[in-house]
């Protein structure tokens, strides 16, 4: 964990030597903290270090330990974090797109999902106009 805290620090221009300043936190206690996993810090370390950073604790902890993200999809009740996709068919179109995305980085939530399928069954008309005009001038 020590290089991204370090990283964060770096970035802000902040030396672990302000952070102590600022929080009345030893700076040999912060750099034991830094060599050790975030998992191990005490609320005292996390406050010091958000204090150096002028930041909550809460969002500090956020950007140093993203929650988990879990791709929910189920070939059995055709869903796709959560939402049904009634065609089978459409299903699995929609699901190769989620998924290719997903590769690239793009962590759908149910309301993501819910706006492809909408996009799907309901295209806005000029979206369409937009993409026939791009697939036609490729085509001449």
């Amino acid at each position: 964990m020590s290089a991204t805290i370090t990283k964060l620090l770096n970035s802000k221009h902040v030396s672990v030597r302000e952070v102590a300043e600022k929080s009345h936190v030893s700076e040999s206690t912060l750099r034991k903290a830094i060599a050790r996993p975030i998992e191990s810090w005490s609320i005292r370390i996390l406050d010091a270090f958000a204090a150096g950073l002028d930041k909550r604790a809460g969002d500090l902890l956020n950007m140093l330990k993203p929650q988990s993200y879990n791709l929910e999809i189920d070939d059995d009740t055709q869903t796709i974090q959560g939402v049904f996709i009634p065609d089978k068919e459409m299903y699995f179109e929609i699901r190769g797109v989620v998924e290719a995305s997903h590769l690239e980085g793009w962590n759908p939530t149910k309301e993501d999902i819910q706006a492809v399928l909408d996009g799907v069954v309901n295209p806005d008309p000029e979206e369409v106009k937009e993409i026939a005009a791009i697939w036609n001038s490729n085509n001449e």
